[in-house]
């Protein structure tokens, strides 16, 4: 059965209704999330266990986490706490956090709506036991361990000592050891050998090491040795392939997001005339031009001045002149453009997809979906229809 969050949402006719007063808004097409998840299960062993965090790479925490629990997803992780308690309010799913507690209150509140917290010292699991032992409930975790990234977690080496003194707590259920791979050949054979040694030595002491996870989407689409028990596949979810090696993995991803947005205004300006902020344009000849309501604020990069591929009337053009905070403009010769058309900064195919557009500003796919305004309207649609609507 389909999350009881579907029922509660604005039916087709309202959300296009909206739509219409919209100066951009992003679709997320959530078929496209389903065929990767399946096609990311099609190539591992293990549970996957989905990465939303940072609002699910811009696409929207909740639509998303609820989907992947439609599609029988048990896991998910985030990075900040308020995300976590989101996704356990509204949905049946475990949610791993990453982001460390700093008061009583949140260590009390992990524990009360069950969230799986992410642990690396001892303090911090003394903690947690602490506060569940007054709830009479039992605080389950994750403890991570440094293989060589040298950014949080437990050096590898001292990781089994620390484990052994976590696990003997009263109230705390240890369900895994993760760690984090620096993504690189070269060592990261290394940090697999180094986190099975962890888990060995566990064993060896009679604690039960749980879970072992070290793959994000890297490993995921390149490295089966790394997949072990929980996989953590973030940007391939989304239809994204990080890096142009990971297309020849196999999977055979879709791209989920796209941006939407209308023509403000229309004007013609004379050969001659410059636009924008600093005469970063000047017209070769008499032309037409649109102003579009977005920025650098809803996410387009600075560096698309004068090199963005819009677009527009079936063809694509480019932005001319520098990025506004608010407004692009886009070169309207030989189109029947006007106010109102509906205009795409990203397309799921063509010459304007996430991994063209980050190429053309000179960005990482991940800066541009981690700076997608999340008060932009999300639009979700499934076999093509509008099911849920996000606005802020």
């Amino acid at each position: 059965m389909p999350h009881s969050y579907w029922s509660m949402q604005l039916k087709p006719a309202e959300i296009r209704r909206r739509m219409e007063g919209y100066g951009s808004w992003l679709e997320i097409d959530l078929d496209s999330v389903t065929n990767n998840l399946t096609e990311i299960r099609r190539h591992t062993k293990a549970e996957v266990m989905p990465c939303v965090k940072n609002n699910a790479y811009g696409h929207g925490i909740l639509p998303v986490a609820t989907h992947l629990e439609d599609n029988g997803i048990k896991r998910v992780l985030v990075a900040k706490t308020r995300e976590a308690i989101q996704i356990r309010e509204a949905t049946g799913l475990q949610v791993v956090n990453m982001d460390p507690l700093w008061t009583i209150d949140q260590y009390k509140i992990s524990v009360e709506k069950g969230v799986t917290q992410v642990v690396y010292t001892l303090d911090a699991a003394e903690k947690l036991s602490e506060a569940a032992e007054r709830m009479n409930k039992t605080a389950s975790i994750f403890v991570k361990v440094d293989t060589g990234l040298r950014r949080v977690g437990v050096w590898y080496e001292e990781a089994p000592d620390l484990i052994e003194k976590i696990a003997a707590l009263p109230c705390i259920n240890l369900y895994g050891v993760m760690s984090t791979l620096m993504q690189n050949p070269e060592y990261d054979e290394q940090q697999i050998a180094r986190i099975r040694a962890v888990a060995d030595k566990l064993r060896s002491a009679g604690v039960d090491p749980g879970s072992l996870s070290l793959a994000s989407t890297d490993a995921t689409l390149n490295n089966p040795e790394a997949h072990l028990d929980i996989i953590r596949p973030g940007m391939s979810l989304y239809g994204i392939y990080p890096e142009p090696k990971d297309i020849s993995s196999g999977l055979k991803l879709r791209q989920a997001l796209s941006w939407k947005a209308r023509i403000e205004y229309t004007k013609t300006i004379s050969r001659g005339d410059s636009v924008t902020y600093w005469g970063k344009c000047v017209a070769p000849e008499d032309m037409p031009v649109g102003t579009v309501h977005v920025g650098f604020y809803d996410g387009v990069p600075r560096e698309m001045a004068n090199n963005a591929h819009i677009l527009v009337d079936g063809k694509y053009r480019s932005a001319i002149g520098s990025i506004s905070l608010n407004h692009i403009l886009v070169d309207l010769r030989g189109l029947e453009a006007k106010q109102g058309d509906v205009i795409e900064l990203i397309g799921c195919t063509g010459e304007n997809t996430l991994s063209k557009f980050a190429e053309t500003a000179g960005w990482m796919t991940y800066s541009v979906l981690n700076h997608l305004n999340p008060h932009t309207p999300r639009i979700y649609l499934k076999d093509g229809e509008p099911v849920a609507l996000l606005e802020e």
